[in-house]
């Protein structure tokens, strides 16, 4: 059965192809805002009856699932793609390049591949073609080299499951507990560039058909096994004997910088039992595979029990219904997070200045406080906390007076549009921000997308010593595509005694385990459950805010 992310895929391609094409824009707007409903939606769309889908789609986009339910595609979508140069599919993948400015690119400048575009920018060409500029220019070559630059990574949260049910499945087939995860997927890094393993299993011993369910075998020799998972990400088992497992494991999990540090403790190597050993041997605690990188802050007598958890987390914090651009109405959204065995959550869509996410003016405001307000005594003793996302504008001001924000319990403050600056003028318009007295939370620090977009540079001492001064919280994005702030300024943050939230971001309910990313996130900067914000009970979080608009 085809899957709602299929299905969301086709649908965005399908817009970009007949914008590209210039056909249809009516539909193929349609088709955008069903791509994203679909991606959020809770049932599986190709399940649905006609009469459900009704109700959620217009007649248009019910059509197209129609066809998808009776032929397995859209037939308008493959004709599309049949007139369309393979190359113009990479190009869509260029940040700031849509269908209609492809086929500017296309048809007026003959440009149908990356290579092309990049020498048109280098020669200065792209600037002299209708609709580019001097700085549409540069974006597009400094898009193009962030492209390339993680063309071959992946985001944790898209392989982190495929390759933990891979080595169950490997280890079930050799009958072994000797195989493990090692290198960034094991140190559970933001974005790795494959899912690399240590086997206790010889080259002889791989054979590429009884394996072809999990990998596809590229090549093998006595010292490692490369392949790719049927979804294309990289594979590379590395091979070892019993007795050295341990060794290599420890080895090819930790930063180079750690490793190195770490056997230079050790008098006398031997073999090794454990990863525990390894460390005992050099005079140190067992350090969480997690925590194995090169950060001076480090303190590794933190005894590990205290990391905070998934199941530490009390309330879901910063959350979008359908009153902006989420999904799922807002009562909806409450019991999902009630259902779930969370205590609180905290309903924040955006402020008015971002009108494209449908951001709430002031009268659309007091309309949701109210209803709010009549759950709030329908739920008890659940919590939904009166909050906002509000943006920062450009001057550092925030998006609504102090009348309005003194109706919150909480305010979240973050920026969403004017991103070029430099740090100066970043860590300043942040700064003005927390400042403010009804800022609770400081939201997605960079606004980084990783994979994406780098985000806007800050002085992160300077932020964060302005959160420790007006008593703010500073949030971990956990949505996997930002997880922004960077778990590495965790350690900072501690030793100023900023707390941290970790905030699903959530735009739809499947949203809400968003948390799982963040933790992680936040378990390599070795945030504690003690300075976990939301990971704080009811009562205490409510001590907390009374306390903040007392202060």
């Amino acid at each position: 059965m085809i899957s709602n992310r299929e299905i969301s895929r086709l649908f965005s391609l399908y817009a970009e192809l007949l914008l590209l094409h210039q056909k249809d824009e009516r539909l193929a707007a349609l088709l955008s805002g069903a791509s994203y409903r679909i991606r959020n939606l809770n049932e599986t769309v190709i399940a649905l009856s006609r009469q459900q889908l009704a109700t959620l789609f217009r007649p248009e986009i019910v059509q197209q699932i129609n066809q998808i339910k009776s032929k397995g595609t859209i037939e308008a979508l493959d004709e599309l793609i049949q007139l369309t140069p393979q190359g113009l599919f990479e190009m869509m993948r260029i940040k700031g390049l849509g269908g209609k400015k492809l086929a500017v690119l296309w048809n007026s400048a003959g440009i149908d591949t990356i290579d092309t575009l990049l020498e048109a920018c280098k020669t200065n060409s792209l600037s002299k073609v209708p609709g580019f500029g001097a700085k549409t220019q540069q974006n597009i070559l400094d898009a193009i080299e962030s492209y390339r630059s993680s063309q071959h990574h992946f985001h944790y949260a898209s392989v982190a499951d495929s390759a933990a049910t891979l080595v169950n499945a490997l280890q079930k087939i050799y009958k072994t507990r000797l195989i493990s995860l090692c290198g960034e997927i094991r140190r559970q890094s933001t974005t790795v560039s494959a899912i690399e393993m240590v086997a206790a299993v010889q080259a002889k011993q791989i054979n590429p058909q009884l394996l072809r369910k999990w990998i596809i075998i590229q090549s093998s020799n006595k010292e490692a096994t490369t392949a790719q998972t049927p979804d294309e990400i990289p594979v590379i088992m590395y091979h070892t004997s019993k007795d050295d497992f341990y060794r290599q494991l420890f080895i090819r999990t930790g930063s180079q910088s750690h490793v190195e540090k770490t056997l230079a403790l050790i008098s006398n190597p031997k073999k090794f039992t454990s990863e525990e050993a390894i460390y005992k041997s050099a005079g140190l605690p067992y350090i969480l595979p997690e925590m194995r990188e090169d950060i001076a802050e480090w303190d590794f007598k933190e005894n590990a029990d205290a990391l905070v958890t998934v199941d530490d987390i009390k309330g879901v914090v910063h959350n979008h219904t359908d009153w902006s651009d989420g999904i799922d109405p807002l009562e909806d959204f409450v019991l999902a997070c009630k259902n779930r065995g969370y205590q609180y959550t905290v309903i924040s869509d955006h402020s008015k200045n971002a009108h494209y996410a449908g951001g709430l003016k002031e009268e659309k405001v007091l309309r949701q406080l109210e209803l709010i307000d009549k759950l709030n005594k329908k739920l008890k003793p659940f919590r939904i906390f009166k909050s906002i996302e509000c943006d920062i504008l450009i001057s550092g001001a925030l998006d609504f007076e102090n009348d309005l924000l003194q109706l919150f319990d909480l305010v979240i403050i973050s920026i969403h549009q004017l991103l070029k600056m430099n740090e100066e003028k970043a860590t300043s318009r942040l700064t003005k921000a927390i400042e403010n007295p009804y800022t609770t939370i400081l939201g997605h620090m960079t606004g980084r997308q990783l994979l994406i977009r780098p985000g806007y540079p800050v002085n992160f001492k300077k932020v964060i010593d302005a959160c420790a001064a007006n008593n703010v919280i500073i949030e971990i994005n956990a949505n996997p595509y930002r997880l922004d702030m960077d778990w590495s300024h965790i350690p900072y943050a501690l030793n100023k005694g900023v707390m941290i939230s970790v905030n699903p971001d959530a735009h739809s309910i499947g949203e809400i385990e968003n948390i799982r990313w963040g933790v992680s996130a936040a378990r390599k900067g070795g945030l504690t459950k003690e300075m976990t914000w939301n990971a704080m009970p009811l009562k205490k979080i409510e001590q907390w805010l009374l306390k903040k608009r007392g202060s």
